[in-house]
């Protein structure tokens, strides 16, 4: 329980930047397809979050992309959040194939 509390913290306590890291850990343990797919889009989602930092951070003035960026972070901190808190459940695990190692 207290590693998917943990795995749950690392997207909201790095604003988004760091959501794929539970999907890492999900692929390298399990090695199912849906376990790959998660971390595709959420290597997707960061990238996108990146690019719309670097975009939005060069003006000097605020206005609605500014909005549409700070929606654009805690949507996808909340969202990869809750995506861990439910992949992160017990019995997952059991899905996995035999003989594969656990980190």
């Amino acid at each position: 329980m207290i590693k998917r509390i943990a795995w749950t913290l690392v997207p909201l306590a790095s604003a988004g930047l760091l959501a794929f890291a539970p999907f890492l850990y999900l692929h390298l343990t399990r090695r199912t397809r849906r376990d790959r797919g998660l971390l595709a889009g959420s290597i997707t989602a960061v990238v996108a979050e990146v690019v719309m930092l670097a975009l939005v951070g060069s003006d000097t003035i605020e206005g609605l992309p500014d909005f549409f960026g700070g929606v654009y972070i805690t949507v996808l901190a909340v969202v990869a959040a809750i995506l861990t808190w439910i992949e992160m459940r017990p019995g997952k695990e059991a899905a996995a194939l035999p003989g594969r190692a656990y980190l």
